[in-house]
């Protein structure tokens, strides 16, 4: 059987899209020998160490299709490339079984089609954002594609999700879980191992104080990932006494997450880290004292169990599929206020014990997730529909 993966075209450079497809494929190819394993592109190598092995994956550093290097015309050469060029690339590649790997990309399953398709489903948020008026032209636009993916998403013989939550919100919008399949998402080994760089080398190579708390913040900074709650927690725990240092890693702080750091003191006190190679995360992991993450809105939540593989204690939201990537392992603080952050963040800065605690029992629970397990179930889901 030829199960034909479709993984989001590299020059989207979306690191948890890229290391969910990296580790599927590379895991198929190496525990499925009856699967003929084909990509349909290469998977860009941000999260990828140049001397790391993916039993065969095609990873590119490179754009791709599409790919502009200039800022001009880039959005719109992705939307002909995500749209136009990469349907009908997919069109005409061979498979029993097609696999599209983000659901951003369900679009692919609109027309005529003779295979069985699965669509591996990481949030709604193409659904949350079609709901909200759109101002504009460049958000009309939007919408109008946003459409053309959930009526693909409508199409998939079967889901799969990486929570129940998900599975839950999922199955609400379909009318039906039938054909919607639990998968949790796996934590790569790298994370439980000695990232090759002392805690201490680390920080004098971000430049963060060596005795600092650092709080550390992973992802992107759009608005679900609640930015300004991280920035204020830090501002408080500085302002209860506390040498708290914000380390950010996966994206550019905007202008006014800028102000939001000069309104609470933090300015002088953050280091920003932007598209981090793999081993600067797990360096970052090890370097940090805390993960702060408080999103409004996750379907999994990937950098609340690779910090705990880390050996990094975890505060979060909840939001979402958080409560159940984090279980009781993690500090779940609920409600939007900011106290509880700072409460949580005292408590592990001056507990030691209680912190210890949390760190073994988020080893333990990060050991549970492995992505030989996750593709083991993905090739049952292939097989029941061939």
């Amino acid at each position: 059987m030829r199960a034909l993966l479709v993984p989001d075209l590299p020059l989207e450079r979306w690191p948890s899209m890229d290391r969910y497809a990296s580790r599927l494929a590379s895991e198929l190819k190496r525990n499925e020998p009856e699967l003929d394993v084909r990509l349909s592109s290469p998977i860009s190598g941000v999260t990828v160490d140049p001397d790391e092995s993916l039993s065969g994956v095609l990873i590119s550093d490179t754009g791709g299709i599409g790919e502009v290097r200039s800022s001009s015309w880039r959005e719109l050469r992705r939307y002909v490339a995500r749209y136009w060029r990469y349907p009908r690339r997919v069109r005409h590649m061979k498979g029993d079984v097609l696999h599209v790997l983000d659901h951003s990309y369900a679009h692919l399953l609109l027309g005529k089609r003779k295979r069985p398709a699965v669509v591996t489903v990481h949030d709604l948020l193409p659904l949350i954002d079609v709901r909200r008026p759109a101002r504009g032209l460049r958000e009309r636009l939007r919408n109008r594609m946003l459409h053309r993916v959930l009526d693909g998403l409508r199409r998939a013989d079967a889901w799969i999700v990486g929570t129940e939550w998900l599975k839950g919100e999922l199955a609400e919008w379909l009318e039906g879980d039938e054909g919607i399949h639990v998968i949790p998402f796996g934590v790569d080994d790298a994370f439980f191992e000695d990232c090759g760089e002392t805690r201490s080398r680390t920080r004098a190579r971000w430049g963060l104080p060596r005795d600092a708390f650092v709080v550390l913040h992973v992802g992107s900074v759009g608005a679900r990932k609640n930015v300004p709650a991280v920035i204020a927690a830090v501002g408080g725990m500085r302002d209860a006494g506390f040498d708290a240092w914000l380390l950010q890693v996966g994206g550019v702080l905007t202008q006014e997450q800028e102000r939001e750091l000069v309104t609470h003191g933090v300015n002088q006190a953050v280091r920003s880290v932007g598209e981090a190679a793999e081993r600067d995360l797990r360096a970052a992991y090890r370097a940090a004292d805390v993960l702060l993450f408080p999103s409004h809105y996750e379907g999994f939540g990937f950098p609340v169990l690779e910090a705990m593989a880390s050996g990094l204690p975890v505060v979060t939201s909840g939001a979402g599929g958080l409560s159940e990537a984090a279980g009781e392992d993690a500090v779940v603080v609920s409600g939007r206020e900011t106290k509880p952050y700072v409460s949580a963040l005292r408590r592990i800065a001056e507990d030691a014990a209680w912190r210890d605690d949390l760190v073994q029992r988020g080893l333990m629970r990060a050991g549970r997730y492995r992505w030989s397990e996750m593709a083991s179930r993905t090739a049952e889901v292939y097989r029941s529909l061939v």
